[in-house]
């Protein structure tokens, strides 16, 4: 028979090592380094809640092989929130949300601490109070039925302080031997600065300034090709509360940057994707190829924005999209409508290429290179319309006639050494008129 005494009920919670050390397998450094960012943007947020720019907010990240700080003056962490919420592993019921946040799945700070180092301090001032929260993690994990945070400081502010000085700073020392140098290491350093202006090109767009050991991290607008003929294609849908706007176009030559690039309220989720999970392949019966390098010039960008987060398509890394999501499934599907002539049109290029010799320029190309980068802001078109090759002006000498031929390459290559022609169209050039000098040839106006 079973009795009601707890004292002989099976212990089955988690122990703290097992959690921790469960909980940071799930992310590599430079994501959970970005993590702790979002927390600042939700700050950032908060206090331009009623809209318009990021102005005079910033994050400043100090990485050093001895030590981590990330600090901003975006407001701090209200105390109710602190206290009841921001310390808790997962998102609770009831826990205040931000409209349009990217801090979406509560385990995004206490990973990455736990990630970086043993002993970490987190000091925030906010409009009603300041608090310091210091933890040395290898003794707070020795007791498995407390999982309490302390405060080390506690002070109620009043008057509030001025809204420059509200903001939170966290720093972790005692980091772990692989953090430590990674952290020292330059090409990390370099690899963390592009992943971070990548990830936030938006909100530093709208005017959040970030900082890493003291240099500003640059970043790129999101730009596509266009001319007086020339337009990307766009469309906007709401998809389950979701508000999905997708472009499709062309940008400069570059295999490495060519894809799909993937949004979620501002933060970049999946960048220059070129996989089945953004069309690429034929995946679903749709007529799209595996991406080769005569794509080098496709670029897509698809933004999921919602006031509600967890409606967003994204995975609990922030690193990649969930597939499964309803909202991405219907958006892959107009994502995929708007690659096709894209991808048609590439096609062109390459078969143009293809016939007149890699080295020439021939008219779609030509078209191409005249066109300028136009930022996504700018761009409203519906439908891709692909530019016009430019017409060739009269010649006011004889009338011409284009000459078009194929021969073996490792010929026509040593033909152009012997004639010191650059292109292949200059050889064909030369070779006839060599063959009219030769057979002494003269036109009916020559």
């Amino acid at each position: 028979m079973v009795t009601e005494n707890t004292a002989d009920r099976i212990k089955a919670g988690p122990t703290k090592s097992f959690f921790i050390d469960t909980l940071v397998k799930d992310i590599q450094l430079i994501p959970a380094v970005v993590d702790l960012i979002d927390n600042s943007v939700d700050g950032a947020l908060r206090v331009r809640q009623h809209g318009g720019s990021f102005e005079d907010l910033y994050i400043r990240l100090v990485v050093k092989s001895d030590r981590f700080v990330i600090e901003d003056n975006c407001g701090g962490i209200p105390f109710k929130t602190a206290r009841d919420y921001a310390f808790r592993f997962g998102r609770p019921e009831g826990t205040p949300t931000v409209n349009h946040s990217v801090g979406q799945f509560g385990v995004g700070m206490k990973r990455a601490l736990f990630k970086l180092g043993t002993r970490f301090r987190i000091e925030s001032v906010s409009d009603t109070h300041r608090f310091v929260v210091e933890v040395d993690v290898d003794e707070w994990k020795t007791d498995d039925e407390d999982w309490h945070f302390d405060w080390t400081e506690l002070e109620t502010l009043d008057p509030p302080p001025p809204a420059e000085e509200r903001g939170t700073t966290i720093t972790v020392r005692e980091l772990h031997p692989s953090v430590s140098e990674d952290l020292g290491e330059a090409w990390f350093r370099s690899s963390l600065s592009q992943a971070i202006s990548r990830s936030h090109r938006v909100n530093m767009a709208d005017g959040l300034s970030i900082t890493l050991n003291g240099v500003p991290l640059q970043f790129d607008l999101a730009r596509l090709l266009t001319d007086a003929d020339m337009s990307p294609g766009y469309s906007e849908h709401t998809f389950d509360g979701v508000s999905v706007r997708i472009y499709a176009g062309v940008g400069r030559s570059s295999p490495t940057e060519a894809g799909w690039y993937v949004f979620c309220n501002g933060r970049q989720v999946l960048g220059a994707d070129r996989t089945a999970l953004t069309g690429w392949g034929g995946k679903g019966g749709v007529n799209i190829p595996k991406f080769h390098n005569q794509y080098a010039r496709f670029r897509g960008y698809a933004f999921f924005d919602a006031d509600d987060a967890s409606l967003l398509p994204w995975n609990t890394t922030k690193t990649g999209v969930d597939e499964d999501s309803d909202v991405y499934r219907t958006a892959r599907v107009e994502m995929v409508r708007l690659m096709r002539p894209v991808i048609s049109f590439l096609n062109q290029v390459d078969q143009e290429k293809d016939q007149i010799g890699s080295d020439d320029v021939g008219p779609l190309e030509e078209a191409l290179g005249s066109a300028v980068e136009t930022p996504l802001i700018e761009i409203a078109s519906t439908a891709f319309t692909p530019p016009k090759p430019r017409k060739e002006k009269p010649s006011k000498g004889p009338a011409l006639a284009r000459i078009q031929y194929s021969r073996p390459k490792s010929l026509v290559i040593a033909a152009r050494k012997a004639l010191r022609a650059t292109t292949y169209k200059e050889v064909g050039e030369k070779t006839f008129d060599y063959f009219i000098e030769l057979e002494d040839i003269e036109g009916d106006d020559g």
